[in-house]
């Protein structure tokens, strides 16, 4: 059986004095060299504070004594290592059989923390060694060098003296290596320094880490260090020299260059410059110490980065975080609550005095119901800025937070002001139900105008009838075919708006002109409708820098809207002023006027104001959104004003006046002439019905007409018969009409032919990617026929240089 060793007799047996606490240094045991080098009985120890089984001298007041060991005791229970205090004087008491009193002693101690079973510090041992007579031995060995008479009280016996000598030197030798050791393991760097010069005298390793391992002993700090100079150190450390007094600093930056030949890197420390003095109290040199606080500064400014990123994007999203103590009541809010909030209210009840009445007893009731459930809660209030008055949408969403005992006691939550995103949806609601009014009024308008075309034809086929019927009827398919390509025309104006695709070719005009044109246009609409029109016009020219057909349009919009929503037989007037380098254009009606609710989206698309069931006025609601447009195009503003319904609108336009130019002079009106000769003209298109209708319209005013209804057939048609003319269909299915326009052009004899593209897409791209196959026009269906006989007309007075009759 293997015996246990008895630690209690080793501990009692030991010949180094041990004294054994606990960690609130309650005495709990010493051994008997320990009681034999202090002079005490363990009674008088065991379950004593150290400190007053051995107490300060009261005749040396000036000591630290037990300020050092209490220091050294706590830092060998906190670190878990041991602590040394290589040198102290600390004066026993005498038992009372002696006489009282203190003896002064010497001491070199060591404190070792001791760990429980469970592994964590429970005791903390003191080992101390009386070093007393090897203190007087060396006080004695520098009295008798210099007085002789001194030296036989000192050598009456030199083998005791030599043996005691040796011991001493032994017990040094093991102190010195101890502290050169703690010196070296330091966590934190330390230097000495001395003299004017600050040269290094010791340097501990944390030193050498910080700044690279290079020679640094017998030197000044500065040829050392040079890359140091010019960092502010030198000034420290000659102040410090000078006053005799401490530095300490806190995170300061400091460069070294740790490698030779290599980059210097930044580091950042907690800095201790403590004055050295000799013997006359005269600064000697200085002992530096401190920590590398690199890593901790980094993630102070990465939390100080975190912290300012999460303060901005609160404030962009309109959050506020809160906390409640529902005991209470008293809230606390983070920094933005009066940015966001416009208040930052002590307890909820105040706060709950902005939220609106119809919301409170809702809100109550959530905040309720989530405590009486240890849960969250989320409700969407109406709440009244303090500060402006401003009436907020609020998202307001709480978590309760219960104790150990799961007893609510607090919620945090967040509050963010949803006023915009709720303004957004419901904007959004009222534009996708505009849009589905326009679908429907889309659908009205086009059946409309089909109604009347297809009871033509149903006529023009089934009944015989004389010129006069029949010009009536086919009247009728003009005017409504016309209505359907304006009402065509606004949706690629639409089109252009929502895409920000219109553009303008801005010339000088003469802005009464284009009133005039305008007025024109819109003329039998108002004699129409019995209404009578007062046209109101300055003296002289009024030039602006316009596009003429833009221009009119937004004029013949307005006109056309005062026209339609006054009842008939009312009263319209155009008014055109200046204003200093504007002009004002005015257009007022006493018709139906509009609703305060309608005025502030009058020029939003798909608006319209209220109509009657049969829509008698017509429109799709999208003319006062192109005019916007089109007047910011040319620089101006446009407003519309009323006051109320049934009294009538005022609609006004401000552009900026021409300044220095004179409007281009109106095109001269010339009538088409009749061709002098037939032209051969090649009509290609899917649609039979289509190049049938068209090609009748050619033949009746005079033109050798060829019809193809395939893009292979019109390629052959035009190798063939050599045309002066090719209209060509561009959405083909075999081969589009861009390629079959390459292929006519390429085509023998056809190079000095005219090439017209006929198409539904008349944006401006499709223009110039017509022009850029080979076409000398673009049309957009339906074809004009006056434009289309312009352009055939052109082409007659050239020489012919394809074909012949």
């Amino acid at each position: 059986m293997t015996r246990q060793p008895d630690y209690q007799a080793l501990f009692r047996a030991s010949p180094y004095p041990y004294l054994l606490m606990d960690l609130e240094l309650n005495i709990i045991g010493a051994n008997d060299a320990y009681l034999h080098a202090t002079g005490r009985d363990e009674g008088d120890l065991l379950g004593r504070y150290v400190f007053d089984a051995f107490p300060e001298n009261p005749d040396d007041p000036g000591s630290t004594n037990i300020a050092e060991v209490r220091s050294s005791l706590q830092r060998a229970i906190a670190s878990g290592k041991p602590d040394t205090t290589a040198f102290l004087r600390y004066s026993v008491p005498r038992a009372p059989g002696l006489g009282g009193g203190f003896d002064e002693r010497f001491w070199s101690t060591v404190h070792t923390p001791i760990s429980g079973a469970d592994g964590q510090t429970a005791f903390v041992a003191q080992n101390a060694i009386d070093v007393t007579e090897l203190y007087r031995f060396d006080r004695q060995s520098h009295v008798a060098s210099v007085d002789p008479d001194t030296r036989p009280l000192v050598a009456d016996d030199h083998f005791n003296q030599a043996q005691m000598h040796q011991a001493m030197n032994r017990i040094l030798m093991v102190e010195r290596g101890h502290l050169r050791d703690l010196f070296n393991q330091a966590p934190g760097f330390i230097a000495v320094l001395t003299g004017e010069q600050h040269v290094f005298e010791m340097v501990n390793e944390a030193y050498y880490q910080l700044v690279g391992h290079r020679e640094l002993l017998g030197k000044p700090v500065w040829d050392a260090l040079p890359e140091v100079r010019g960092q502010g150190y030198e000034q420290l450390l000659d102040q410090v020299y000078r006053s005799g007094k401490p530095f300490v600093g806190r995170g300061l930056r400091v460069a070294v260059q740790r490698v030779a030949d290599g980059p210097v890197t930044e580091s950042h420390i907690d800095l201790l410059y403590q004055p050295l003095f000799d013997k006359e109290g005269r600064t000697s040199g200085i002992f530096v110490q401190g920590h590398d606080v690199s890593e901790a500064h980094a993630a102070q400014l990465a939390s100080a980065d975190s912290a300012e990123r999460l303060s901005e994007g609160m404030n962009a999203a309109r959050m506020v975080v809160w906390d409640w103590e529902i005991g209470s009541g008293k809230m606390v809010f983070s920094d933005n609550a009066e940015l966001v909030l416009g208040r930052r209210d002590p307890d909820i009840d105040t706060l709950s005095e902005s939220i609106h009445p119809d919301d409170v007893a809702r809100m109550r009731r959530a905040r309720e119901r989530a405590i009486a459930e240890a849960g969250g809660y989320e409700e969407i209030v109406r709440f009244r800025r303090a500060d402006d008055g401003r009436m907020l949408w609020l998202d307001i969403r709480g978590k309760v937070r219960c104790d150990a005992d799961g007893e609510p006691f607090a919620v945090r939550g967040v509050t963010l002001d949803v006023t915009e995103r709720l303004r957004a949806e419901e904007d959004l609601r009222d534009a996708h139900r505009r849009k589905d009014e326009f679908l429907a009024m889309l659908s009205h308008e086009l059946r409309n105008p089909l109604a009347p075309i297809s009871s033509a034809a149903q006529l023009l086929k089934h009944v015989r009838l004389d010129d006069a019927r029949l010009r009536e009827t086919t009247d009728i398919i003009i005017r409504q075919t016309a209505h359907i390509t304006a009402l065509v025309d606004d949706l690629i104006d639409v089109s252009r708006v929502t895409r920000g695709l219109i553009s303008t070719d801005q010339k000088p005009h003469d802005m009464k002109r284009m009133i005039g044109d305008a007025v024109e246009q819109v003329l039998p609409l108002i004699e129409g409708r019995r209404h009578r029109l007062a046209v109101l016009l300055p003296p002289g020219a009024v030039s602006v820098m316009s596009d003429h057909k833009r221009v009119v349009q937004v004029l013949t919009n307005l006109l056309n809207n005062a026209a339609k929503y006054t009842p008939d037989g009312g009263n319209i007037v155009l008014e055109l002023a200046l204003d200093g380098q504007h002009l004002v254009l005015t257009v007022r009606d006493d018709g139906i006027g509009m609703g305060a609710e309608l005025l502030p989206r009058v020029f939003d698309l798909f608006t319209q104001g209220e109509r009657s069931a049969d829509r008698s006025q017509g429109g799709l609601g999208v003319g006062l959104a192109v005019v916007r447009s089109l007047v910011e195009l040319h620089g101006g503003q446009v407003s519309a004003a009323s006051e109320g319904v049934g009294k009538g609108s005022v609609l006004t336009v401000r552009l900026p006046l021409l300044a220095g130019q004179a409007p281009a002079p109106a095109p001269s009106a010339q009538r088409p002439a009749a061709p002098q000769r037939p032209l051969r003209v090649l009509v290609v298109d899917d649609n039979p019905d289509a190049a049938l209708m068209l090609s009748m319209l050619l033949e009746a005013s005079g033109y050798d007409v060829l019809t193809e209804n395939g893009s292979h057939a019109g390629l052959a048609s035009a190798a063939r018969h050599v045309p002066d003319v090719c209209i060509l269909d561009i959405g083909l299915p075999d081969m589009d009409g861009y390629q079959l326009a390459r292929k006519i052009r390429a085509a023998a004899g056809m190079r000095g032919a005219t090439l017209i593209a006929v198409t539904g897409y008349g944006q401006e791209q499709d223009r110039r990617l017509a022009l850029a196959a080979g076409f000398d026009h673009h049309l957009v269906k339906p074809v004009d026929s006056s434009e289309l006989a312009a352009l055939l007309l052109a082409r007659a007075a050239r020489p012919m240089e394809a074909g012949s009759a």
